[in-house]
């Protein structure tokens, strides 16, 4: 394989190259037949042109932090971290900045907070994660709780799409190209025309990333609504504008203590009427990982924890919880809201450096379920665990019903991707039989897309292949991501990056991605991990 006639940027088909970008975030180590890292927007176009004539798959890729796999393929996977910088322009009269996809969370929200906005999407992994990245899954994170995912912030989009055309959508332009255009004329009547049944197809939850979002262009129209969410299977997000909010003047948190999961959902449901901005749940399995820095702050016997913030005093808090809390413990300085919010933050790394052959496996991490049922939710998990023999880790956002479930194997064990598949299965069918989704904020990617015909029912599951198609007509934008072929599984053992049918790497690679895993690096280059074999460079 060789780049096309006129290109600029970096391509690479050395075993290197391949290797760097055979894994990301998550479970897989999918080997691409080729990586490219366009130089521009006109670099990336021609790439697409030239893909979309040879049938060639492309695997769009941002920081590559995203979990369900939606960031690895066996085409040739294009780097976007680097061309789309253009920094932050902050306008504080409207409230909205533009950037490049390429920008990390971090960067905007830096330029946004010296005119006191900021963007409320705050994901976890807000360092390192692309703006392209973000709407690509439509994102979340903790404070969705108040002001939802990254859908509701999105004002307009740059993009490049599958035949190589470049748009632009937003509140006064869109429609001008040819993907555009198909999809108004072959597919958004029959939205429109089943509006209602999708609308009624739909999780029963306040977050959801699973499937195209169908229901959300019904109501508004808009192609940024349509293409937020997509994981790059409808077009290439090369620039973002978002809205802005103002920061809070102060933060208070409550530290909240459960001794039953059937308090989990009352208690939520308790402080959700005081407007809380954010609402994180950390389950007896999570306080056991970090036992030595919850001692003295925890009680024996809890079963669970609720940090809960507030923008304000949190006056009333306390007492709306008092008949279902064990203790709490209210922190209205910032430096004492500061330690609270620490106990949240010590799982990633430890999980990230487990010993040996012991690995935390993000398999069932991204479900969300309606708030009443969050209890038995979690008890479901738990047995799921168990029955599978697995260890798991459950934390999350409570107030959204949303939960982050690592699974702990031992990955020596021949029989664990059978188990680990068996695993997925139950779970999945507890969210849907819960009234929730198998994804919250982290998107379908590979490990979830053949699971949405039966989250979403089959009217629901061709009308998003009908607009898969018209904006993509040979299929070649990150197949397999977000629609899975029929019958397609989940995944393989030999399309795991543990166990024994891992694909082999170089070993070098191999060390540069684990410890970029264990560090949560995300942010740096890939290409300059490893030294490429001379004249790899083209």
């Amino acid at each position: 394989m060789r780049a096309p006639a006129g290109y600029r940027g970096q391509f690479r088909t050395d075993d290197v190259a391949r290797a760097l970008y055979a894994e990301g975030a998550g479970i897989f180590r999918i080997l691409p037949a080729a990586v490219a890292v366009p130089a521009d927007r006109e670099d990336l176009a021609l790439l697409a042109r030239w893909a979309h004539a040879g049938g060639v798959a492309v695997v769009p890729r941002g920081a590559g932090s995203g979990m369900p796999g939606g960031n690895v393929g066996t085409g040739v996977v294009v780097d976007l971290s680097r061309a789309f910088r253009e920094e932050p322009a902050v306008d504080a009269g409207a409230r909205t900045a533009r950037a490049g996809a390429s920008v990390t969370y971090r960067a905007l929200n830096a330029a946004a907070e010296r005119q006191g906005l900021s963007l409320p999407p705050d994901p976890s992994s807000g360092a390192f994660c692309t703006l392209g990245g973000m709407v690509a899954t439509n994102a979340s994170g903790a404070r969705t709780l108040k002001y939802g995912a990254m859908r509701a912030w999105v004002r307009g989009l740059e993009f490049v799409t599958a035949e190589g055309e470049t748009g632009r959508a937003d509140a006064r332009t869109h429609g001008r190209t040819a993907a555009e255009r198909r999809f108004e004329r072959d597919v958004a009547p029959g939205i429109r025309a089943h509006a209602s049944e999708l609308e009624a197809a739909a999780p029963r939850t306040t977050k959801n990333s699973s499937g195209y979002a169908l229901d959300a262009w019904a109501r508004s129209g808009a192609t940024t609504d349509l293409l937020t969410g997509s994981e790059g299977t409808l077009a290439m997000v090369t620039g973002v504008e978002v809205a802005l909010a103002p920061l809070p003047a102060r933060r208070s948190t409550l530290l909240v203590t459960l001794r039953s999961l059937d308090d989990v959902g009352p208690a939520v449901q308790a402080l959700r009427p005081l407007g809380p901005s954010a609402m994180e749940l950390l389950d007896r399995t999570y306080l056991d990982l970090v036992r030595d820095a919850a001692q003295g702050r925890v009680p024996d016997g809890t079963e669970a924890v609720l940090l809960v913030e507030f923008e304000g005093d949190g006056r009333g808090a306390v007492e709306a919880v008092r008949h279902l809390a064990s203790t709490t413990e209210l922190a209205v300085d910032p430096a004492s809201v500061s330690r609270l919010w620490e106990l949240r933050h010590l799982a990633s790394p430890i999980l990230a450096r487990l010993p040996g052959q012991q690995r935390s496996l993000q398999v069932v991490e991204d479900g969300c379920v309606p708030v009443d049922v969050l209890g038995r939710y979690i008890r479901a998990l738990r047995e799921a665990a168990d029955a599978h023999r697995f260890g798991i880790v459950i934390f999350g956002h409570a107030g959204d019903g949303h939960l982050h479930a690592n699974l702990l194997a031992d990955v020596s064990q021949p029989d664990f991707p059978a188990r680990l598949a068996s695993c997925l299965e139950a779970v999945t069918g507890v969210q849907l039989s819960l009234g929730g989704t198998p994804s919250g904020e982290h998107g379908d990617g590979r490990l979830r897309a053949p699971f949405v015909a039966r989250a979403f029912g089959d009217a629901y599951l061709e009308l998003c292949r009908r607009t898969k198609a018209a904006w993509d007509p040979t299929g070649i934008l990150n197949p397999g991501v977000k629609l899975a072929a029929e019958g397609a599984a989940p995944f393989r053992a030999e399309t795991l990056k543990v166990g024994p049918a891992a694909p082999p790497i170089p070993d070098a690679v191999a060390a540069k991605l684990r410890e970029l895993e264990r560090a949560a690096g995300w942010a740096a280059f890939k290409l300059d991990l490893v030294p490429g074999p001379d004249g790899a460079a083209r």
